[in-house]
């Protein structure tokens, strides 16, 4: 999968792939091109004839961290960002202190979960209104670590 790429389960879960194997920091996002589009690529609606039909609210996404590749003592920090076109801004999503804002698990950096894998889930908030998302690593550590950056969301269903 590449950034931008999505899946789908069950018809029911939207999975949008905001970083693919991932093995060093990346920095800020910067211009009005970084990172995904929320809504032309399915992040949090669908796009037709220019017009955008959101899906379910915002508030119902969560955020996925996991390692495809990589051992020894693993650790990843992710700092989530959003762009606004209005004011031509990318803001770092989430609460803290501003040390920490925007970076997922309050800050602190994700390790292992089991024997070489990182695993790590919490809610987004916000990202629905933003016209982008950019994940950037500020930091990876242990042997060859490589880490994928998905939002999952609920997809309307038609009854």
């Amino acid at each position: 999968m590449a950034a931008g790429d999505v899946k789908f389960s069950a018809d029911c879960l939207r999975h949008t792939c905001l970083l693919s194997g991932v093995t060093a920091a990346n920095g800020q996002p910067s211009g009005a091109t970084a990172g995904v589009p929320c809504y032309d690529s399915n992040v949090f609606g669908e796009v037709s004839a220019g017009v955008c039909y959101p899906q379910l609210p915002s508030r119902e996404s969560t955020i996925l961290v996991c390692s495809t590749a990589g051992s020894g003592t693993m650790t990843v920090t992710i700092r989530l960002w959003g762009y606004n076109s209005a004011t031509s801004e990318w803001y770092p999503l989430g609460a803290g202190a501003d040390a920490t804002k925007g970076v997922i698990d309050a800050g602190s950096a994700e390790g292992e979960v089991k024997s070489d894998k990182i695993l790590h889930a919490e809610p987004l908030l916000m990202a629905g209104h933003f016209d982008r998302l950019y994940a950037e690593v500020t930091a990876i550590g242990g042997t060859s670590t490589a880490v994928d950056v998905w939002v999952v969301s609920p997809r309307h269903v038609s009854f």
